[in-house]
């Protein structure tokens, strides 16, 4: 009678990922290509799916991970599968009685996502009823922590998401390890190998220091290096004796010493390295692709374990040189205004555009463009050239001037007219989010569909932008003016972000939220060391008053992304909620309350508006006081459309998500088509002959990084070493030099250093209550950390161009603000 939940391996192919998972799969594939893979069998996912079924565990109805795992536990293999599983182990076990369990994700593996060790495996198990418990515990790691964690960052929801266990054989191996046929950190020439004695877990895990070989495509070692294996994991005498509560032993094995002699000799010898490569390129060969290895050898015969495709494989490292660039437009250094131009610019796209951000998130910028033409100015190569083979190019700056030029008048006298434009503006943002929110709710179930769907929101994120510069920032530039010219004449140190205190919007909201929160963390010091030093899925599972409370946060502000001016390679606090904790922590580690609550801006507001009313006519006050209630009201739409067009963003996302599963095309594959060529794939439903165009693009990634970076550093080179920028919020200060180069070093910084970087955005705010000082190399007098300075009443340089090159942590500097130098002490 033929199995309904159980295949063996020579049943599987590499196809039925969806069944048997990645690991099953490619198990199973091997051994039909006559691999020396250890006899076995699958628990296909459908047993999975069967079991959930009949212990009535619906994972949507349970409030956390750690409930499903429990009553996963708690439930009973209904009798028609643990029959199955029984007879085949008992087939399998005439050999030997010894086997391994192991999961197998169905979203394992794959080209796109690395899920190696985010569920469990079980080594050395015997007997039936183990067998049983072990396949439960299977099932309930598919809901461990760390497994969660990973497929929300991947973009692997739950509901796609199902588990195989694979049964096999164990092989009591004398020597095992890992073998990559091309190595990942950039060698595609070699094949790397580590090696240990005993089970492959000690290697895989991380354990022991194995011996390193490095071997060119024939067998022949270029490099080998001597590890000093100083344990091996073996069988455990007796079944189920582990090493205590080791956490890198498995139930039924344990560590044991190496002796002297065995740890100063290479476990390999020539011999077996060209036999383990003789397999490892059959393996590549079958793959088409180079593959991650696990071996096992046993009285001279070599098996393999497990094999995978390798998911993060670095590009060729390549220098590129003066000879690669000749035929690319070359940049002069930038100087005075156009450097700050520069600066700016560089400080929202930090890298290139990929050829569908530059016409999704790119197209934000060229709502400007537009509007500039609309009065005459013609920028001669746009403000975001980018070539055929998606290498992006700074503008030339060539301007033309058009008959349009006539219809300034007309624009000028429109921009001065704050009662209408904040009529017009309000009246975007209503229509705007109305337009998102029909279409969220539109039907996207096909190809055909998704396409549509992703050129309406091209367009909506047009007319986001569109108006947010015609109706708030083109006008506010005008009034910010006048504004700060009579604040100055009542006290030299104010200008016009001053009157943005008290004011609600969203960052400030953010801000002002993210304070109670730490505030609340704070008060309880065993919560506060936990969320600094653990992940947002198991501080949630800790303490479930904080995931109530991270939920409501999550749930107004969770759009909030990390880079605002790219659309398919960013991703929100919702996405990556670890991201979230990153930019908490600093909060947590301040020793005091720097975010002014709102009451207090108000304050502050009322101090300055009355400063001002007793210094100047009353007719003057009532017009300043009509230009700093539309100046707060431009700032308040500024950030309401950004964090619309970052939640729109987030939308294009889950749609090129969905579509990259329909096409079974690599999400990171489509960001290399421009947006007319992904309308066409999907009308058409399928890649065609863009697969190769894809394919030349990728492969001129690498230079078009090179060449964005050599450009940066050509038009912001300096003639001396000194460090000097825009004096963007005055004052000095001195301290240790903290440089961040990204969310997920900002537990890096502690109080009082001067923090440095690349670029910040609303993401980074938190870090400004620890810092002493900020340094940045781009940005500009109107960019978000000047604001965020000025607020926190901290110095700022901006606009230095390579500070974070010329300065290094622990370096001890001045920096002043009013001067914009920064100087080594």
């Amino acid at each position: 009678m033929m199995n309904k939940y159980i295949l063996n391996f020579e049943q599987i192919k590499k196809e039925d990922v969806n069944a048997a998972g990645g690991k099953g799969a490619n198990l199973g594939e091997m051994t039909g290509a006559s691999i020396p893979v250890p006899k076995g069998y699958v628990v296909l996912s459908s047993a999975y799916d069967a079991f959930m079924d009949y212990n009535k565990i619906d994972v949507n109805q349970i409030d956390s991970a750690k409930g499903i795992r429990e009553a996963i536990i708690n439930g009973n293999i209904p009798a028609e599968i643990k029959d199955e599983i029984v007879k085949s182990y008992r087939e399998l076990s005439s050999e030997s009685n010894r086997v391994a369990v192991r999961s197998s994700a169905t979203a394992e593996d794959l080209a796109d996502a690395s899920f190696a060790g985010q569920q469990e495996t079980y080594l050395n198990v015997v007997g039936e009823e183990e067998l049983l418990e072990k396949i439960k515990e299977c099932f309930a790691s598919l809901w461990g922590e760390r497994a969660v964690s990973y497929r929300k960052q991947s973009g692997y929801d739950k509901q796609k998401v199902a588990l195989a266990v694979v049964v096999q054989s164990m092989v009591e191996s004398e020597s095992s390890g890992v073998m990559f046929t091309k190595d990942p950190a950039g060698d595609v020439n070699n094949l790397h190998i580590n090696a240990s004695y005993g089970l492959g877990e000690a290697v895989v895990s991380g354990i022991v220091s194995p011996d390193e070989y490095i071997v060119d495509r024939e067998g022949n070692i270029v490099k080998k290096f001597l590890g000093s294996k100083e344990i091996e994991i073996i069988y455990s005498k007796e079944n189920g004796l582990a090493s205590g509560k080791d956490p890198y032993v498995s139930h039924g094995t344990v560590k044991v010493d190496v002796d002297e002699k065995r740890r100063s000799s290479f476990v390999l010898d020539d011999d077996m390295i060209k036999a383990l490569v003789l397999e490892g390129l059959k393996i590549e060969n079958h793959y088409g692709k180079p593959m991650d290895i696990e071996w096992a050898i046993r009285e001279g015969k070599i098996y393999i374990l497990q094999a995978r495709c390798i998911t993060t494989l670095s590009k060729e490292t390549k220098t590129f040189t003066e000879e690669d660039f000749a035929n690319y437009p070359k940049v002069r250094p930038a100087k005075g205004s156009m450097r700050e131009n520069v600066l700016f610019n560089l400080e929202k796209t930090p890298t290139p555009y990929y050829p569908l951000d530059h016409d999704f998130g790119g197209f934000i910028g060229m709502q400007k463009e537009v509007l500039f033409n609309e009065i005459g100015i013609l920028f001669g190569d746009s403000m975001y050239p980018i070539d055929d083979d998606g290498v992006s190019m700074q503008s030339s700056n060539k301007v033309k001037i058009t008959k349009n030029v006539f219809q300034i008048p007309k624009y000028l006298k429109m921009l001065k007219d704050s009662s209408e434009n904040i009529k017009l503006a309000d009246k975007s943002l209503k229509e705007c989010n109305e337009l998102f929110d029909k279409e969220k709710n539109a039907k996207k179930e096909s190809v055909e569909e998704i396409g549509h769907s992703l050129k309406r929101m091209h367009d909506l994120i047009g007319k986001t932008a569109y108006d947010r510069f015609l109706y708030a920032l083109f006008p506010n530039f005008l009034v910010s003016g006048k504004v700060t010219k009579i604040l100055k004449k009542t006290d030299s140190n104010l200008n016009s972000y001053d009157i943005l205190e008290g004011l609600e919007y969203v960052t400030a909201d953010i801000n002002r939220e993210m304070a109670s929160l730490s505030k609340k963390i704070r008060q309880d010091t065993n919560k506060c060391n936990y969320v600094l030093n653990h992940s947002y899925i198991e501080i949630c599972e800790e303490y479930p008053d904080l995931n109530d409370a991270f939920d409501a946060f999550l749930a107004r502000f969770g759009s909030k992304s990390d880079f605002n001016c790219y659309c398919f390679i960013s991703k929100t606090w919702r996405e990556d909620p670890d991201r979230f904790i990153n930019t908490l922590r600093p909060m947590l580690k301040s020793d005091e309350d720097k975010v002014p609550g709102l009451e207090e801006g108000l304050r502050k507001y009322g101090t300055i508006m009355d400063k001002v009313k007793s210094t100047v006519s009353d007719k003057k006050y009532l017009k300043f006081e009509e230009n700093v209630n539309a100046l707060r009201h431009y700032h308040y739409v500024r950030e309401a459309s950004q964090y619309l067009w970052e939640s729109e963003f987030e939308f294009c996302r889950k749609l090129l998500m969905d579509l990259s599963g329909l096409l079974n095309v690599s999400y990171n594959d489509l960001l290399f088509l421009f947006d007319k060529e992904l309308y066409e794939v999907c009308q058409n439903g399928e890649l065609g002959n863009y697969s190769e165009i894809i394919e030349r693009r990728k492969n001129k990634r690498a230079f078009a990084e090179a060449y964005w970076n050599k450009c940066m550093e050509d038009a912001l080179a300096t003639e001396d070493g000194s460090i000097n920028g825009i004096g963007a919020s005055v004052g000095q200060a001195s301290g240790k030099v903290c440089i961040i180069k990204s969310p997920e070093e900002f537990g890096k910084l502690s109080q009082g250093d001067i923090l440095v970087c690349t670029y910040t955005d609303p993401e980074w705010t938190p870090l400004f209550t620890l810092a002493a000082g900020v340094v940045v190399d781009t940005g500009g007098t109107l960019s978000h950390a000047a604001i965020v300075a000025r607020e926190y009443n901290i110095p700022a340089v901006l606009a230095t161009g390579d500070a974070t090159k010329k300065l290094k942590d622990g370096d001890n500097v001045l920096v002043d603000g009013s001067s914009g130098k920064v100087m080594i002490i």
